[in-house]
Order: structure tokens, then C-alpha cells, then sequence
């Protein structure tokens, strides 16, 4: 397996080596912990029965050292695990949101932050108490092999005390890890669909559907609510027994110790001795218990990283290459979306030289935006090759390959920030000069000087101070930052004005005047008036193929003799009714 899978195994496996520090001060607090019983034994046994205040004086000094120590101690394991969540958060967190976006890139369905808010709980669990627990855990052999010490009898109620908790603790697992899967799938489902709702709030809003939103969610969280209610209620309920039976059992060895101190088998000493450790052995079965579900969170949200980083597109990388010249190739490319057996590209093969234009034309679901993302190297080909300069586009160094590539999509999307920042493609060492050329070549310059503050305007979060039609000129002028050598858009007209669409015009004239090879899928006509060749496509493949003039002669008289059928028909009908 490689490191671009292995990312996340091999970051926890470098985190282990400081888990050895963690268990070294797990000990040290452990032992610290041994001073309080020892401390209450000789006082009892030995301070009072001398009246030495000497050695109680000693005593209480050497007992007031170790706790400090303890405490010292206490917080090293504890900045210790802190710093383990954070350095694995730094360490996977970047990786994480590329494959989050890159499994977005190919999926509708997925939700671009569960990777992170998985990563949350992971680190929530470390720095947590459930984790320390679980190191104190062992330390309770260290407890009752001082109460066997002390006397086998009290030793043996701590065993069966130990054994009982761990039944406990075996029997909380059993009966949460139903309830607490189903309620995180669900919970993960319903954060989609939060997701979702806010994307569309416009058409909610619009279309009166905020009392269907709600009631769907509701209905969906009431689920949630009742697994999360039966999960915790079981859970509850084996705690309160495990605390029940902790307490039972000190009762129980005080009893025990003054039977034996009748029987003067022990001391006054032994007897609160005992109880104390008994209480210190028993108590991290009880923590384990309190905090299996945040491990059994844990264990989910790093399974569920797992299966993310498996599904997520596999993209072997090439190194940086030289400039393009902008020749492209399409080589009988085949595409189904992935888990499906119906192609949605089928055998497309065409090439441009560089500096060339072509306008893609037909009618929905014909595969016109899945192949711009194929030219695009967003999605791989199951067969065939996309080409820029020989190189294929999939493979290229995603970096590298953008500076040489600009992407207009159907749906545009821009960043929180500023006009300038989008389109500088959110490059912090850009250049002002490059910012406004690229605006200046989509004919988005004048408008953005309209904006309230220029280029520095802030859009809001997805654009939303913009109209439709100004967001679409932005991305447009994003899509010619940094002088691309390929330009490929997306339905780069379906929201602008006579002004915007004539300056998208003049844009792809620009285009064209600086060598740029363009690709313009469009349904109106009036935009690829100035490209080299058309390509009209249908079910996935192409359906006629030449020079611009002629296609859209072809089909614009069509399209004419069309309507003037459809217009000769009934009065061709009323003829026949009255005759």
C-alpha cells in the first residue's frame, strides 16, 4: 500500500512513540497514588500509637511532595495528549480536506466536511478522559497486589470486584454498539442534509418548502433521538450499577477489615488503607466503562476515515512539465460514473490544435459537462485518454497543470473573501497586474469597478452579495488568471445580460487572439458564432462534427422548418374539420 493511502495509518504509527510517554507518567501517577493509603497506615498504625509528632511531621511532608508530583505528573500526561491530538491534526487535517474535495469532485453525495469533524472526534477521544482511563486501567493489578499485601481476604473482594466491572464493562459494549452505530450513520446522513438545506435556502424560501424541510429533518433527528436515547440509557444504566457495586464493595472491605481487626488479623490502619485502594483499583473499570462510547465513537469516525480514503480517486501524479502549447486530444474515451454499468461518454475522439475553438451543442443529459470535466482532469476515463501537448491530463501534477488551465463550470461556485482573492484563484503572492488582466481579457474589468469597493469588495459566503450574472463574469475572469493555454467553459452564458454576453464575446475573442485553445459548451447559438468547429452530441458520443458555419446553418434551418411544421399543422387540422 502506498503513502497516499497509508497517510493516516502511518501518521497514528508516528504517534505512538509519545504513547510511551503517556504510559511512563500513567505509572509514575499510579505510584504517586500508593501514598495516600500508606500515608493514612502509618499514621494510625504508628504516629498514634507513638504520639510522635516528628514522625507525622516527616511523613506529612514526604506525602505533600508526592502529590505535588503527582500533579506535575498529572499534567504532563495530560499536555502530552494534547499535543498528540494537535500533531495529528496537523499532520493529516490538510490531507484530509484534499481527499475531501477530491471525493466531491466526482460525488454529489458526499459531504465535504465529515472527513474533518471525523478527525474532531478521534482527537476529542485522545485528549479526553476516556484515553487516560484506559492507561490506568492495567495499574489496577498494581492496587490489588498490595491488597493481597495487606490481606488476601480484602485482596480477593477487589478480584471479584475487578471481574464484576469487567462483565459490566463487556455488557455496556454489547449493548450500545447497535444503538450508537445506527444513531452516527444517521446523525452523518442528517449533517448532509443540513448541508444540503442551506445550499438551497433560496428555493425553500422561494418555494414555500421550509415546513417540508423541517418536518423531513425533524422526523430523520427523532430517529437520531431514539438511538442515541437507547445507547444512552443503557449505558447509564450499567455505569450507575458499576458505581453501585464500587461502593458496595468498599462498604464491604470495611466490614471485612473490622471482622478481621476483631480477629487481629490486620490494623485500624489496614482497614482504611484497604478501603482507599480498593477504591483506586476499581475506579478505572468504572471510567473504561463511562468512557467506552467515546471510543466506540472514535473506533467509528476512524473507520469511517478508512472507507473515505479508499473511495477517494486514486491519482498517480506526474512531475511538473513544460508549459503546454494548448494541443488537445481526445482519445476514444469512455466514462461511466463509478458503481454504474451505463457509460455516459461513449467512444468521443477529437483533437484542436493549439490556439483553435470549438463550441459543444446538445440536448440535456448528453454528456456535454461530464466531458468538459473529463478535459479537465477532474474525472478519469475507464478507457481512452484525454491529452494536453501528449501529456495526459489526469496524471498531470494538479498544481502544475492548473497554471496551465482555466475551468468555468455549469455551477459556479467562488470563496469566501474578496473579488481579488477569487479571482487570483485564493494565491496570496499574486500579482495586482495579473488580477486585473485576467478581468480586463473576460470583459469583467468595468463591472467589478461598479462594485462598492472594486476589486477588494467582499462577495460573502458562496458569492452571495453577487447576482448570478456577476458571479459567472468573476469565475470567468478566474478562469483566465495566470494566462492558461487551455479554456474550458461550461455554460459560460446561462445567467448574463445582452452586456455580460457580449463581453463573454470579446472574452473568447481574446482567447483566441492570444493563442489560447477554447472550449465553449453553450445552448444558445449566439456565443459560438466566433469558434472554429462545432461538435453537436447525443447519448455520450458525438452526432455530427465540422465547421462551425455549417452546423449552425444546418440546425438553425432545421430548427426553422421545425416551428414553421409545427405552425402549418393546424391550420392544415381546420381544413379537414370543415371540409
Amino acid at each position: 500500500m502506498n503513502h497516499e493511502s497509508n497517510f493516516l495509518d502511518e501518521a497514528f504509527n508516528n504517534a505512538k512513540p509519545a504513547l510511551w510517554y503517556v504510559f511512563i507518567f500513567s505509572m509514575a501517577i499510579n505510584f504517586m497514588m500508593l501514598a495516600l493509603p500508606i500515608y493514612s497506615l502509618q499514621v494510625l498504625d504508628r504516629v498514634i500509637s507513638s504520639g510522635s509528632e516528628e514522625t507525622l511531621l516527616w511523613l506529612t511532608l514526604v506525602v505533600v511532595v508526592l502529590f505535588i508530583a503527582y500533579g506535575l505528573f498529572s499534567m504532563a500526561r495530560q499536555m502530552t495528549l494534547i499535543k498528540i491530538g494537535e500533531w495529528l491534526d496537523n499532520s493529516v487535517s490538510k490531507t484530509l480536506l484534499a481527499k475531501s474535495i477530491a471525493i466531491s469532485s466526482v460525488s454529489s453525495n458526499a459531504s465535504g466536511s465529515q472527513n474533518l469533524r471525523d478527525l474532531a472526534v478521534i482527537k476529542a477521544f485522545i485528549t479526553g478522559p476516556g484515553l487516560t482511563a484506559f492507561f490506568d486501567l492495567p495499574w489496577a493489578l498494581l492496587f490489588v497486589g498490595v491488597l493481597m499485601f495487606i490481606h488476601p481476604i480484602i485482596g480477593l473482594v477487589s478480584v471479584i470486584g475487578a471481574v464484576i466491572l469487567s462483565f459490566a464493562g463487556i455488557l455496556n459494549e454489547r449493548a450500545v454498539k447497535g444503538a450508537l452505530n445506527k444513531s452516527n450513520e444517521l446523525s452523518v446522513k442528517n449533517m448532509n442534509q443540513i448541508e444540503t438545506s442551506a445550499r438551497n435556502a433560496e428555493v425553500i424560501e422561494a418555494m414555500g418548502m421550509m415546513d417540508n424541510v423541517v418536518v423531513d429533518w425533524h422526523q430523520k433527528n427523532m430517529d437520531i433521538l431514539d438511538a442515541q436515547s437507547l445507547a444512552s440509557s443503557r449505558s447509564a444504566v450499567i455505569s450507575s450499577f458499576a458505581k453501585t457495586v464500587r461502593m458496595l464493595l468498599q462498604i464491604v472491605a470495611v466490614g471485612v477489615g473490622a471482622l478481621l481487626f476483631l480477629e487481629h488479623s490486620i490494623t485500624v490502619g489496614a482497614i482504611i488503607a484497604g478501603s482507599i485502594l480498593l477504591g483506586r483499583a476499581l475506579a478505572p473499570f468504572e471510567q473504561a466503562i463511562a468512557a467506552w462510547s467515546s471510543y466506540t465513537n472514535a473506533k467509528k469516525s476512524y473507520s469511517r476515515l478508512k472507507e473515505s480514503i479508499k473511495v477517494a480517486p486514486k491519482r498517480e501524479q506526474t512531475m511538473d512539465l513544460p508549459a503546454p502549447e494548448g494541443r488537445l486530444s481526445v482519445e476514444n474515451i469512455v466514462f461511466a460514473i463509478p458503481g454504474t454499468r451505463h457509460p455516459i461518454i461513449r467512444g468521443v475522439n477529437f483533437s484542436m490544435p493549439p490556439g483553435s475553438s470549438l463550441g459543444i451543442i446538445g440536448p440535456s443529459a448528453s454528456g456535454k459537462s461530464t466531458l468538459a470535466k473529463l478535459m479537465v482532469g477532474v474525472y478519469q476515463p475507464n478507457s481512452g485518454n484525454v491529452r494536453l501537448d501528449g501529456a495526459d491530463v489526469y496524471t498531470w501534477n494538479r498544481t502544475d497543470f492548473g497554471r496551465h488551465i482555466g475551468y468555468l463550470p455549469q455551477d459556479v461556485e467562488l470563496f469566501h473573501g474578496s473579488v481579488r482573492n477569487n479571482i487570483a484563484r485564493l494565491s496570496h503572492d499574486a500579482k495586482d497586474e495579473d488580477v486585473v488582466t485576467a478581468a480586463k481579457m473576460a470583459g469583467a474589468h468595468d463591472m467589478i469597478l461598479r462594485l462598492p469597493n472594486g476589486y477588494d469588495t467582499e462577495i460573502g459566503v458562496g458569492g452571495g452579495n453577487l447576482s448570478a450574472g456577476q458571479r459567472q463574469r468573476i469565475g470567468l475572469a478566474r478562469a483566465f488568471f495566470g494566462n492558461p493555454k487551455l479554456l474550458v467553459l461550461d455554460e459560460p452564458n446561462s445567467n448574463l445580460d445582452d452586456a455580460g454576453e457580449n463581453a463573454l464575446v470579446m472574452a473568447i475573442k481574446n482567447a483566441k487572439a492570444q493563442n489560447i485553445t477554447v472550449v465553449v459548451i453553450a445552448h444558445r447559438p449566439s456565443v459560438l458564432g466566433f469558434v472554429d468547429k462545432i461538435m453537436l452530441m447525443k447519448d455520450g458520443g458525438i452526432a455530427d462534427y465540422g465547421d462551425a458555419k455549417d452546423i449552425l446553418a444546418k440546425y438553425t434551418s432545421a430548427a426553422a422548418n421545425a416551428k414553421q411544421v409545427q405552425k402549418a399543422a393546424p391550420k392544415q387540422q381546420i381544413k379537414q374539420d370543415a371540409s
